[in-house]
């Protein structure tokens, strides 16, 4: 493994470009061999429900990036605030970050443990 990248959606539903960069890159990074974790969290975690629609227009993609098994969830307490826990649960699972980070992923822990954190 040659580099290590963890992607954050937190781009809301009105944002389809910048979620469809986060998925590609995440696709790219996983296939040269890279370590890649992948999160949904804010507005981002409408975002799995609405991929996990097969006539939506990145439902392929982002099931080819779901079978990989990179995307590790969406943030509990950020599906909660956007009402999202429900369709993110269902699709990707909900994650629950460290009390020093309120519950929200921990981009720090993410760079501490070598990650390269990208937001989208």
């Amino acid at each position: 493994m040659s580099n290590q990248h963890a992607f954050i959606v937190y781009a809301g539903p009105g944002e389809p470009g910048r979620v469809f960069h986060a998925l590609v890159h995440a696709k790219q990074a996983h296939a040269r061999g890279d370590g890649v974790l992948f999160y949904f969290a804010a507005e981002g975690t409408a975002w799995p429900g609405l991929l996990a629609q097969a006539d939506h227009p990145m439902h392929a993609l982002y099931q080819e990036v779901a079978g990989t098994g990179v995307i590790q969830g969406a943030c509990r307490n950020c599906a909660a605030a956007f009402g999202n826990t429900e369709s993110a649960g269902a699709t990707c699972g909900l994650i629950d970050g460290p009390a020093a980070s309120a519950g929200q992923i921990d981009i720090l822990g993410l760079d501490d443990a070598g990650y390269r954190v990208w937001l989208f």
